[in-house]
Formats: structure tokens, sequence, C-alpha cells
């Protein structure tokens, strides 16, 4: 049971005992501090320009047994609390955010399959028309197809996720095992296609990051098409959580709105 914090560099931040973290793209990243490296053993480090958080996922899938496995990041964590106006009314008691205890994760485990982060809009509209907007929406189309061809049950909950305006985003989760080694065959097997389709060589190094982008959106069609049952955790991020930022949020989405 293991939560891994995937990070590109040196950080320092508290963490609850049973979080690792794993430095990614370590083929050229530097790791003074010995980090858990995503480039031992079976890996695709040198991947990780384009596919982000994923070459450290890969590596979790590949080189480790944990029974419970998650993942997130060196600034952005699962809080313990469900919905966002909770975590941003504790944050205004508090003063601080803390990542939730692995404990509570695994006993959720026992109500659901997976936990993943709040809903959220990633911007105006639908999450089709906002990849769109942010990104290349030939990639999109390129990824339906190939989803079409490898696991055509699946193009369904693609389409009705790419409508929905709301996704659970960051490539962050918690699950079992199995969950995650059904989860990464299916995903991966789909990007190692759609990168044989694309050529992201003019693309903007922002836009090369195309891999983790589509896996945003991909964790949520594997989530409805397979019908797994979920428990949703509202996310923080380190460096803007605070008790003015927290009151903005507060403030602007659930009084201002009422």
């Amino acid at each position: 049971m293991t939560m891994y914090v995937i990070t590109h560099k040196r950080f320092d931040y508290p963490l609850p005992p049973t979080y690792k973290t794993l430095l990614v793209g370590a083929n050229k990243n530097q790791n003074p501090d010995n980090y858990l490296a995503d480039n031992t053993a079976d890996n695709i480090s040198d991947k990780n320009k384009s596919f982000c958080e994923l070459t450290g996922l890969y590596w979790i899938w590949k080189n480790t047994t944990d029974e419970t496995v998650g993942l997130s990041h060196y600034r952005r964590y699962f809080s313990k609390y469900h919905y966002r106006k909770y975590l941003d009314l504790s944050v205004l008691i508090s003063g601080q955010a803390k990542p939730v205890d692995e404990s509570i994760l695994r006993q959720e485990l026992s109500k659901a399959d997976w936990i993943v982060s709040q809903p959220e809009k990633g911007g105006t509209g639908t999450i089709s028309e906002n990849f769109a907007k942010y990104h290349h929406a030939k990639d999109l189309a390129i990824t339906r197809k190939v989803i079409q061809n490898k696991y055509p049950k699946f193009v369904t909950g693609f389409d009705e996720t790419m409508s929905m305006e709301r996704g659970s985003f960051y490539n962050m989760f918690y699950t079992t095992r199995e969950h995650l080694n059904n989860y990464c065959k299916w995903l991966f097997d789909i990007l190692f296609e759609v990168e044989k389709e694309v050529d992201i060589s003019s693309y903007s190094d922002y836009q090369q990051r195309l891999f983790g982008f589509l896996a945003e959106r991909l964790l949520n069609v594997y989530l409805k098409s397979t019908n797994c049952s979920v428990i949703y955790h509202a996310v923080y991020q380190t460096n803007t959580m605070n008790r003015g930022y927290a009151w903005h949020q507060f403030t602007s989405k659930f009084i201002n709105h009422q």
C-alpha cells in the first residue's frame, strides 16, 4: 500500500509515512535525494517529455506489487474531504491543507473501486470542446479511432465522456492492484498506438505533453465504460492553497452563486 508522489525535481513538503516520492524523466533529471526513479527495470522514462507523469505510472504498474496503490504529485494532493467547499472551510480555519492519510483511502476501497479527483470544469464547454480549444482536436479524433479499432465497447463511453462538462483530471487516483493492472493495460495499449499515428515533432513543449493530457480524459472514459464505482476527493495544490485562496474559492463558488 503506497501513494506514489510524482516529481521531476527535488522538493520539500511533509508527506505521510506511506507516501513515496518517484522521480520521473530520471534518465535526464537529477536525483540528489535518491528518490525512487522511473528509469529502472521495465520503464519508459525516455518518453517523459510527452507522457508526463505517465512514465511514473508505467513504472508503478510494471515494477511494484502494492495491493493498493495511488498516484499524486509533488505539489498536488488528495485532501481528506470529498467536496471542495469542506476543504476550503478547513483551510480558512486552520490555515493549511494536508495530504489525506492513506489509511482513509484504503478503508474507502471497501466501498468503491477507485478514488479520483472531484470532477471539475477544465474551462468552458464540454471536455471535447475544451480539449480542442487548448490542444489539437485531431489528436482526440485519432484517439477515438484507436479506441474504435482496439476497444469498440468503449466508444460509447468515450463519446459520453467527451460530451460532459466536468471530469476528474490530473491522472490522480487510488485503487487496488487488480484495477490498476486492468486500467494500465488498456491505457498504454491505446496511447502507444496513438503515438504511432501522431507526429508531435513540430509541437511546442507544452503541446508535446499530449499523452499526459489524453490520459486525463481517458481515465474518465475508462471509469464510465467499465461501470467502476468511484469515490471523489477534493484536490489541492500546495503553491496556492492558503486562507486567501480558500476564501476566494469558497465565496465565488458557494456564496456568490447561491
